[in-house]
């Protein structure tokens, strides 16, 4: 499953449906309408469907990498999630 750094504003909550479960995709539009400068917390998301977050929103990268260390992430695979943003499920070698 990809990762994708996400930016949302402090204490953003991903839409649920009736049952709890998070919609898949559903916070596309609530961040695309957000103001730019609210948007600065992040929060992991799996990115092979729509989306769906995979962690807590954290204040700032140095808190979301030691969530991520704590997640058993290497230290090199956190600096190149953070640098790029995201993250490959996986790598097809021909």
């Amino acid at each position: 499953m990809g990762r994708e750094v996400v930016r949302v504003p402090p204490g953003f909550e991903h839409p649920l449906d009736e049952e709890g479960d998070y919609i898949a995709g559903s916070h596309h539009e609530l961040l695309y309408n957000a103001d730019p400068a609210s948007r600065t917390a992040f929060q992991i998301y799996e990115n092979v469907s729509e989306g769906t977050p995979v962690s807590p929103v954290f204040e700032t990268a140095e808190t979301l990498a030691q969530w991520l260390r704590q997640e058993g992430w290497q230290q090199d695979a956190i600096d190149s999630l953070l640098e790029a943003g995201h993250a490959p499920s996986f790598f097809v070698r021909s």
